[in-house]
């Protein structure tokens, strides 16, 4: 066997997931013509997705130095660098690959998105820019552009690009597609109508196209119209009965109605069975199990996340409020802790890891983390009326009722745990504290 088929049977087994026996066939590769560059690259992307990374960095430099015009390596350099978190190396190896080919797309549009990432929307706009000033009607190019600009929430830039995609769009499906994100962004510009009268043009041309029936219930629903939104989900299932996305969006719609609970549960478990590898289905399906009680249900739902990635901090994150309610504080610690190391700037995460050491009586480990908490979301609420706890607990009564007046203008609503909770007892007669009472019930009514 010579190198060619070493190196097409080690493309064809990375592209199943077996890593190691694609390195391996890569390796051989390599073996039977050590200087040549392609191996040489292949065996980095493999070593590379196995988390070896100084040995991936060596081969990558090593198919650079063989082949200096070639942008391929320029790139696995960079993707190296984004796992390494290094900002400067993406950006020069990134820009280094487009100066070694000025005609390969993937590098503006990695350039791009990571200056959307980084929220410098001016950058990634002007390097996006860069391509499609030398063409024009690249509507793949467009989409990119006007979706990184969206993520990035410049709604107007995104637009424009959308609009540009729409007009040079060659076929059905990547026009349905330009339609529908050119309506998303009118809908973030509250341009409400027209973002209606927008994917309905979609819906009426390509009613197949799930997407359109998909986000106008969204639309709907971010704008208050309740009934709309419903009625939109539900036409989306009968021009898309297949679509396990519609039913993952009616199931949440419900959820956050909170009514219909069981037919939420129904569709949440269809469109698992119909996207299983799907992460959003199984978090919905955890939610409609929990919402209905079923909290062993709802946890198997989360540990089915963790199968797909073991480190998804908002599925352990799930799992330790479930083992908290169960009364399993380690358990709880154990997950909290796991979905801190992922996402360490989580306020609810640390608001939850607080409230096992609020309830331990250690008091000041707990007003650290939710202090942490407020410090990343200022408006989090759940924080916010925990630091009035544990400073009234202290006896430390302006801090408290300065924090309860925060909580409150955050969205706090819960005035029955501030009334019957023993730390406010002093309180109850204060003046402030009986006056952001009554906010906190107007809120909950809805008329304040």
């Amino acid at each position: 066997m010579g190198y060619e088929e070493f190196l097409e049977q080690g493309e064809t087994l990375a592209e199943e997931g077996l890593v190691e026996e694609a390195l391996s066939r890569f390796e051989q590769a390599l073996e039977a013509e050590p200087d040549n560059p392609e191996a040489m690259e292949a065996v980095g992307r493999a070593l590379l997705n196995l988390g070896r990374l100084e040995e991936a960095e060596e081969k990558f430099t090593g198919a650079m130095r063989l082949d200096p015009e070639w942008a391929a390596p320029r790139m696995d350099l960079a993707y190296l660098a984004m796992r390494r978190d290094e900002p400067f190396k993406i950006v020069h190896y990134l820009e280094r690959a487009i100066e070694a080919d000025p005609e390969f797309p993937d590098a503006y549009v990695e350039l791009g998105r990571y200056y959307g990432l980084m929220g410098e929307a001016g950058l990634a706009r002007a390097t996006f820019e860069r391509w499609t000033s030398r063409y024009p009607e690249d509507a793949d190019m467009l989409i990119n552009a006007g979706l990184t600009l969206f993520d990035a929430a410049d709604y107007e830039a995104s637009l424009e690009f959308f609009d540009a995609a729409v007009e040079v769009a060659d076929d059905e499906q990547q026009k349905s597609g330009a339609l529908t994100y050119r309506a998303n962004a009118l809908d973030m510009l509250g341009r409400y109508e027209e973002a209606v009268a927008a994917y309905e043009t979609v819906i009426s041309e390509n009613p197949e196209w799930w997407e359109a029936h998909a986000n106008l219930g969204i639309c709907h629903d971010r704008n208050g119209e309740s009934e709309k939104a419903e009625a939109a989900f539900r036409q989306g299932l009968k021009d898309c009965p297949g679509s396990p996305e519609i039913r993952d969006e009616l199931a949440a719609h419900f959820l956050a109605e909170r009514k219909n609970l069981k037919e939420a549960l129904t569709l949440a478990e269809e469109a698992v069975a119909l996207g299983r590898d799907e992460v959003r289905h199984l978090y919905t399906l955890g939610e409609a199990r929990a919402a209905l009680e079923d909290e062993e249900g709802a946890a198997e739902a989360y540990r089915a996340v963790l199968t797909l990635d073991p480190e998804d901090p908002e599925a352990h994150l799930e799992l330790g409020l479930l083992h908290e309610r169960r009364g399993d504080a380690a358990k709880a610690e154990e997950h909290f802790v796991e979905a801190l190391k992922q996402d360490p700037a989580n306020p609810r995460a640390l608001h939850s890891y607080a409230s096992l050491y609020y309830a331990a009586n250690d008091l000041e480990t707990a007003e650290e983390l939710l202090t942490r908490a407020a410090a990343v979301d200022p408006g989090y609420a759940p924080a916010l009326s925990a630091l009035a706890s544990i400073n009234a607990r202290k006896g430390n009564h302006p801090a408290a009722l300065e924090l309860m007046e925060k909580a409150t203008e955050a969205g706090e609503t819960e005035a029955g745990y501030f009334l019957n909770a023993p730390e406010f007892a002093s309180l109850r007669n204060n003046p402030t504290f009986r006056d952001l009472i009554a906010r906190m019930d107007k809120k909950r009514r809805g008329t304040g």
